[in-house]
């Protein structure tokens, strides 16, 4: 199947205007393909950084960040339309955290492609085997945090939108002809339930209260200073990702700022060295240092000997 099926008319929607117009649409469809790009923290850290809702004829792009104030009021009417999502249960707890909005109808690519017995339901192997369509994956792990996006960006980001409504069909047609298979069939007959009990966790979702790295100190025994530098510096990594500083998820992650707690360096130099980053050096040390200097190692002390 040819890619050039997927490439709808984009609309990219940052201004209170263009949102209006496209809220006539939306209402007008009968189910709405949704996905998300945010930054790279995780689900229950993250920013949203674009929402790509699709019809069967047309893809928006709509920025959160320009529209921050007006995005839990839309959401909370477009939950008024089913939406098809691939994987609802990151997706769905983003936007509970974030805007306090659970979609009243759902229907989950990923975990009906599960169902059918495919054991790596990812979308974009869905997308190759039932579409026939191969997603690039150099944008995958883009800073979506960043105006403007580059074409690239905003093809890639449609496109996951845009190939939802075909892949339910292919997929609903194979759960047609499968429905009596002795395996398959419990599996698909069972999907309605599974999917409200994770639609009840959905909306039951809590932010965790507490940073697994912290944890990871604690449980070492590593003392309370080396908790509060790891709770810094877990934040640190969270505030700059969601900031748009790619490289701060790529540098501090968990064994890292485990390694600098558990051996604090010993001078700025020597954290100077363990930050390969060079970009992300020069930007970032000083900051890094203040948290790491309080009780570094200290040189030890030369030994007199008396005559």
């Amino acid at each position: 199947m040819s890619p050039d099926r997927f490439d709808l008319p984009i609309t990219f929607v940052d201004t209170p205007e263009k949102l209006g117009e496209a809220m006539i649409h939306w209402f007008q469809a009968h189910i709405l393909a949704v996905d998300i790009e945010c930054s790279l923290t995780g689900m229950h850290h993250c920013v949203m950084a674009l929402l790509q809702i699709a019809t069967h004829d047309r893809a928006w792009l709509v920025d959160p960040i320009a529209l921050d104030s007006l995005m839990k009021p839309t959401l909370k009417a477009m939950a008024e339309v089913p939406w098809i999502i691939h994987d609802v249960s990151g997706d769905g707890v983003v936007f509970k955290r974030l805007y306090d909005v659970v979609p009243c109808s759902v229907m989950d690519t990923m975990l009906l492609a599960r169902a059918l017995g495919y054991p790596q339901p990812g979308l974009k192997t869905m997308a190759r085997i039932k579409l026939g369509l191969n997603i690039p994956k150099e944008e995958q792990d883009s800073n979506w945090m960043l105006r403007p996006l580059r074409e690239s960006q905003i093809s890639y980001a449609a496109r996951d939108a845009t190939l939802l409504l075909p892949l339910l069909r292919a997929l609903a047609e194979e759960a047609e002809a499968k429905y009596h298979d002795p395996v398959v069939g419990p599996r698909l007959a069972s999907l309605p339930s599974e999917l409200r009990h994770l639609m009840h966790r959905i909306r039951h979702y809590r932010i965790p209260e507490r940073h697994p790295i912290v944890e990871k100190v604690r449980a070492m025994g590593l003392g309370s200073r080396a908790e509060e530098k790891a709770r810094q510096l877990s934040e640190l990594r969270l505030r700059w990702g969601n900031e748009g500083d790619v490289a701060a998820v790529m540098e501090l992650g968990n064994r890292w700022i485990l390694a600098r707690v558990e051996h604090p360096p010993r001078s700025k130099e020597a954290l100077e060295r363990c930050i390969p980053n060079p970009r992300f050096r020069r930007k970032r040390l000083d900051t890094l240092w203040e948290i790491l200097a309080d009780g570094a190692a200290e040189p030890e002390p030369m030994l007199v000997h008396e005559n």
